[in-house]
């Protein structure tokens, strides 16, 4: 997996920590995809992340962190990942649990 399918996956993460993706978040998934022309369903994704991880958000989590080591694309994925944050107007602490996680992992203040 290139760290450009991992930022993706994240972002799904990041939708999902709450157990549910809200159509909002997909919507922002999908428009984000589609800015960089690529073919992406948020929703597939969620479904290989559960038979992937089951309910274990924090080990989806660090295994998509790790993925993504170029620096361009980390500071990319940290927007996106607030974008898909705020996309449904509700700010769940999981999702600040994982920016937190990024900036901390990838050395981004």
């Amino acid at each position: 997996m290139v760290d450009q399918d991992a930022s993706f996956y994240l972002m799904v993460v990041v939708a999902m920590s709450d157990h549910e993706i809200h159509e909002k978040e997909a919507t922002a998934i999908k428009e984000i995809a589609d800015k960089f022309k690529i073919k992406f369903d948020p929703y597939l994704a969620a479904q290989e992340i559960s038979e992937k991880f089951g309910n274990y958000f924090n080990r989806a989590c660090d295994y998509y962190i790790s993925i993504i080591q170029n620096t361009e694309v980390q500071k990319d994925t940290l927007e996106f990942i607030k974008k898909i944050t705020y996309a449904d107007a509700k700010i769940h602490d999981k999702e600040i649990e994982i920016i937190e996680k990024c900036r901390k992992k990838w050395g981004i203040n």
